[in-house]
């Protein structure tokens, strides 16, 4: 793949097949120049904080010896990252050519937990906006409290998964709601907070008409329990109704 690339690199005239796939082996091809393209690649590079470690942390001992770092801390890698040089992509595995047409090596620093949670709201597709907009498409508003946000972000950001983990983490809380909402009657908000994330009870529906999300976060910050709170109850998935309804459709 590497001296593929290379080539492209290089600059050189590329026949790029028209139809993207392998369908049509014998397709069209398209000839592209790449003398005069810029090409900015990148990638995850696992492990070549440990390459760049060995090489400025050398083992040693005595009053100039230096102390032992935890390169799974995502800060440490950002700093072994931004010294790193076309010797470490090389020992990292990148053949020397390739790397020698990139002169400029340039690190991105590990995402934090504020940067999960703008993840989570922000962009224009963000995943809230998503389950917003499922949870509208049956006349439900679907409300996450920041302490929820704080959570996901968390735990995304204890596994190490990054941006991607955060789909998995949603999708896991609210699988079972997103199944039940539709068949419970009078359901006008979803309400989900960091208890519901840690897996400590259920999200919670409301179905009072004057109750809104906001009013319901209040009284729980006040002490007040979800009992004592009038058209608020946990999400429950039946599963023995699911059952009879596959025999039925059976």
């Amino acid at each position: 793949v590497q001296h593929a690339l290379l080539k492209i690199v290089e600059g050189n005239v590329i026949n790029v097949p028209k139809e993207p796939g392998r369908k049509n082996p014998r397709g069209d091809f398209i000839q592209i120049d790449t003398t005069n393209i810029l090409f900015i690649s990148g990638g995850a590079f696992a492990g070549m904080e440990r390459i760049i470690n060995k090489r400025m942390d050398a083992a040693s001992i005595g009053f100039g010896a230096k102390m032992k770092k935890n390169v799974e801390d995502f800060k440490v890698q950002g700093k072994y990252f931004d010294n790193a040089i076309p010797k470490d992509l090389v020992q990292f595995g990148m053949i020397p050519e390739f790397v020698g047409r990139f002169p400029v090596i340039v690190s991105t620093k590990g995402l934090t937990e504020k940067t999960l949670i703008d993840i989570l709201t922000e962009p224009r597709n963000s995943l809230v906006k998503q389950y917003t907009f499922q949870f509208a498409m049956n006349g439900i508003r679907f409300h996450a409290t920041e302490c929820a946000l704080k959570e996901i972000a968390a735990m995304a950001f204890a596994r190490g998964s990054g941006a991607r983990g955060l789909r998995s983490i949603t999708e896991n809380i609210l699988m079972e709601t997103m199944f039940v909402v539709p068949s419970v009657e009078n359901t006008h908000t979803v309400y989900l907070d960091s208890a519901a994330v840690r897996g400590e009870r259920k999200p919670i529906l409301l179905k009072h008409p004057d109750m809104t999300a906001e009013k319901f976060e209040k009284l729980l910050n006040e002490g007040t329990t979800i009992e004592d709170v009038e058209g608020a109850e946990l999400v429950q998935f039946d599963e023995l109704n699911i059952d009879d309804d596959f025999s039925e459709a059976a």
